[in-house]
């Protein structure tokens, strides 16, 4: 499949330019696209690929990182930040200030996520969460603000359609917060859009040639067919630093696609590996040695995270013998003045796996390959049971994405257990994500329909039926006997929601004569029928309110729930007026 043509493809965006922001776990970045050059070439796509760490050139994306001053002032992001608060710390003066670093994950970790929701910065002081990731927001805001100036001098803030990425597994309140942190810096709310990670990465592969695809394994015999052509499915595994996503798309049409299985994954990350390359080093030294460097030797601690980022890109399967890894020279004099040890003692404890040789560790490449174990063993597991599940069961091929997708290790790990699959790791694979959210800000329709991965639905009550209901939800409202706690489900766990269109329509009505309003409740649920939304499994997501402004009980609103975007959208019809009001849907409370 070549590049789309050029002049073949419209912008649905009426501004100058879309620019996205990737906000990762580990890496964000941004990318943009003026609205002509998308029309001429798609796939021309700009971003941000020289930020600077350490006064060298070295990385597409700039590290998730924020340093504020002690009044919660902005400081640094990124490199930066990660220079800055070292030099504090050298100097002891990094006391005061605010360090966050792999905050997002908070996001996805949390069940109750809340605005007042707080997060720790690695000292442990705490912090308003949703006002962390708006400052870090409104910097890469402002440095493609600076970066699109060079390319059109007179280009505003109204000139441009923002995108925001966020995994597909998010749940509601994970997916509102973002966008309320992306408002609270500064984007007006008619122009964000929130794009699923997995789709994103979908959309930029089907724009790039043949050739840029990188693929291999068992289909390659079909004559370098594109698995982007009509009734093709395929698989999008996205492997960031913190979160696995996976989502399986079938083409149904030139550049539209339709996702068969709800998004699903985990928390098995690249920083997974990070996290085991750290408890290696504790064991080699010792908890208290490894704390204490953390603590006081900042910036040693930054290199040598830095260093084994680069490291563990380019560890290979099939290589054998020794890594180097070099050890800063603090922590080898912090560790001979806490122990009255030399690190040749202690490496003696990993049994001829390690080598300590003028101040470098050599390590056996089988013990560093240890370190992936997590990660890749979890991301094939949940890849084999998708493709045991009858809608992916015909997918033949993996197309492998994310800032980890890079690593040699995951890439064999997929070609060693699914041998009669076609692997595909584009070429960029790292900004995928991001350059394909940039396309998604261009034409958002792509997606056709999406696959509920839970059932939605409101907490209502009913008339209360003998035998039916249970004595314990009977309650006696107004005179009238009600049943408690219905689950009125408005979608289907696996039901097909189609982009655009409501799902359900179902009827409301007031209990109290004078009420000016209707709030519901709203839940989700694992099961496909749930009855009640006090059964196990179910939880309260948020609260719906839709204005009811005549008297009487008899008054009716149809509620629509609008499911097959990236976000949920109610409309609330009054029966009386016909008049269509966009309710207000709360996940955040």
């Amino acid at each position: 499949m070549a590049a789309t043509k050029s002049g073949s493809v419209k912008s649905k965006s009426s501004k100058l330019v879309v620019a996205a922001i990737d906000f990762g776990t580990t890496f964000s970045g941004y990318a943009f696209a003026l609205r002509h050059d998308f029309e001429a070439d798609p796939p021309k796509i700009s971003a941000n690929t020289s930020w600077i760490a350490g006064g060298q050139l070295i990385s597409l994306k700039t590290p998730t990182v924020l340093l504020l001053d002690p009044e919660q002032n902005f400081e640094a992001f990124g490199f930066d930040a990660e220079d800055k608060y070292a030099e504090l710390a050298a100097e002891n003066d990094h006391k005061g200030y605010f360090y966050f670093r792999r905050f997002k994950m908070k996001l996805y970790n949390s069940t109750h996520l809340k605005r007042d929701t707080m997060l720790e910065d690695e000292q442990g002081k705490k912090m308003n969460a949703i006002k962390v990731f708006s400052i870090c927001i409104k910097y890469l805001m402002e440095h493609f603000m600076k970066t699109v100036k060079n390319r059109v001098t007179d280009v505003s803030d109204k000139d441009v359609d923002w995108v925001l990425t966020v995994p597909a597994i998010w749940n509601d309140s994970s997916k509102q917060f973002m966008r309320e942190a992306a408002e609270m810096a500064g984007i007006k709310k008619d122009s964000l859009t929130i794009a699923l990670e997995p789709e994103a990465a979908s959309l930029f592969c089907m724009h790039l040639p043949v050739e840029q695809l990188n693929m291999s394994g068992a289909s390659m015999s079909q004559s370098q067919m594109s698995p982007f052509s009509t009734s093709q499915r395929y698989m999008v595994v996205d492997v960031g630093g913190g979160t696995v996503d996976i989502t399986v798309h079938e083409v149904v049409g030139k550049g539209q696609l339709k996702e068969l299985n709800w998004a699903s994954g985990g928390a098995w990350g690249g920083t997974r590996v990070d996290a085991a390359f750290e408890d290696f080093i504790r064991k080699l030294v010792g908890k208290e040695v490894f704390e204490e460097f953390k603590k006081t030797c900042v910036e040693d601690f930054v290199e040598l995270q830095r260093q084994f980022e680069t490291k563990k890109r380019s560890i290979k399967h099939d290589k054998t013998g020794k890594e180097t890894i070099q050890i800063p020279v603090a922590l080898t004099e912090l560790y001979n003045k806490k122990t009255k040890k030399d690190m040749g003692d202690a490496v003696k404890q990993f049994q001829g796996n390690l080598a300590w040789t003028a101040g470098k560790l050599r390590v056996n490449c089988d013990l560093m390959r240890g370190w992936f174990k997590e990660t890749c063993d979890n991301t094939v597991k949940h890849v084999r049971e998708l493709f045991q599940q009858p809608a992916s069961s015909s997918c033949k091929t993996i197309l492998l994405v994310g800032g980890f997708s890079e690593s040699p290790l995951l890439q064999q790990a997929l070609r060693d257990n699914f041998p009669d699959k076609r692997l595909i790791v584009p070429e960029e694979a790292g900004l995928a994500v991001l350059k394909g959210a940039v396309l998604y800000g261009h034409d958002p329709v792509t997606i056709v329909s999406r696959v509920a991965k839970c059932s939605y639905g409101i907490r209502v009550y009913r008339d209360f039926i003998e035998g039916t209901h249970p004595n314990s939800k009977k309650q006696n409202i107004g005179g009238r006997i009600k049943c408690k706690d219905v689950f009125a489900r408005h979608v289907k766990k696996g039901q097909e929601l189609i982009a655009g269109e409501p799902q359900s329509s179902q009827r409301y009505t007031p209990l109290e004569a004078d009420q000016l309003s209707l709030v519901f409740d709203v839940y989700t649920s694992p099961e496909e029928d749930p009855q009640y939304v006090t059964d196990v499994g179910s939880v309260h997501i948020g609260q719906l309110e839709v204005d009811v402004p005549d008297s009487g009980k008899e008054r009716g609103v149809w509620v629509k729930m609008i499911f097959g975007g990236t976000e949920l959208t109610v409309h609330a019809t009054d029966e009386k007026t016909q008049k269509v009001s966009k309710a207000s849907f709360d996940f955040l409370q």
